[in-house]
């Protein structure tokens, strides 16, 4: 797929992914949306790149959905009818897409993101804002409600009683209050922000890669696992195999060494052949 929306750019094991609309603050389009989808799966499919960084081009993180489609921008109406059949099958099944990835991502909020431009990154890993970030979840005052289910998971995020006052009065939060709400885990200066998540992104280079990917999927699946003897099963029996695995070798000489790590295994290739456990 050629881009026309976003900029991928693949350098040393970490992939940056740029929202590129700035003219229009990169608001959300269909298209947006498929090409994002698209280098992400680039990124699953390399073994040799480990991390995505998400950003917005210009001033602004994303603006949201692009309104320029007037009264009927939410009702489908003005998408060709392969889009909407489509947008159709997609309902419901975006967070699980995003949940399905083996690699981090981290989100880098470069200034004012709102609707769907918040949504969309909520089940992504790791999210930091620039001082200039301004978060608004506002689909209230558009007259439709949150999407990518996320009356489900921002309660999980920041708690019920934060959810429901930010989704219901759709306000504009500034840079230190997400961080007080844990919308996000950093706020650093602007000319500092990209800087920061490579920072991060190279921490998580030290780690093993599959460990990376078996902790991710854990992490997820376990929202919404009830039963606590399942969850420690999966968890044991992923860090039995882990244990048999060169990687885990290499990480204790290395770490007696005090030299960095070189992993051997990689995602894909290396998970465990009764991976995802279920």
């Amino acid at each position: 797929m050629e881009y026309e929306q976003i900029i991928f750019e693949p350098l040393d094991k970490i992939a940056t992914i740029t929202l590129n609309r700035p003219k229009r603050l990169n608001a959300w389009t269909w298209q947006m949306g498929a090409e994002l989808w698209d280098a992400l799966m680039k990124v699953e499919e390399d073994p040799n790149l480990r991390v995505t960084i998400i950003t917005g081009a210009g001033r602004g993180f994303c603006a949201g959905a692009d309104l320029s489609g007037g009264a009927t921008t939410f009702d489908g109406s003005n998408l060709p009818r392969e889009e909407q059949e489509q947008r159709a099958r997609r309902q419901g099944s975006a967070i699980k897409r995003y949940f399905s990835l083996m690699k981090p991502v981290i989100v880098a909020i470069n200034g004012p993101t709102v609707g769907v431009g918040v949504t969309f990154i909520l089940p992504f890993d790791i999210r930091i804002a620039s001082e200039s970030a301004r978060i608004g979840i506002v689909f209230n005052r558009r007259g439709v409600i949150p999407e990518i289910a996320c009356p489900w998971i921002l309660p999980r995020i920041i708690g019920i009683s934060r959810a429901a006052e930010l989704m219901y009065t759709g306000r504009i939060l500034n840079a230190q209050e997400s961080l007080e709400y844990g919308l996000v885990s950093r706020v650093v200066p602007d000319d500092k922000l990209m800087d920061t998540a490579r920072e991060i992104a190279d921490e998580i280079l030290l780690s093993a890669p599959v460990s990376v990917s078996l902790t991710k999927r854990m992490l997820y699946q376990f929202l919404t696992e009830t039963d606590v003897d399942k969850a420690e099963m999966i968890n044991h029996q992923y860090f039995g195999w882990t244990g048999l695995q060169p990687d885990a070798r290499e990480g204790v000489i290395s770490f007696l060494q005090k030299r960095r790590p070189k992993w051997k295994l990689k995602v894909p290739g290396d998970l465990p052949k009764f991976f995802p456990l279920e």
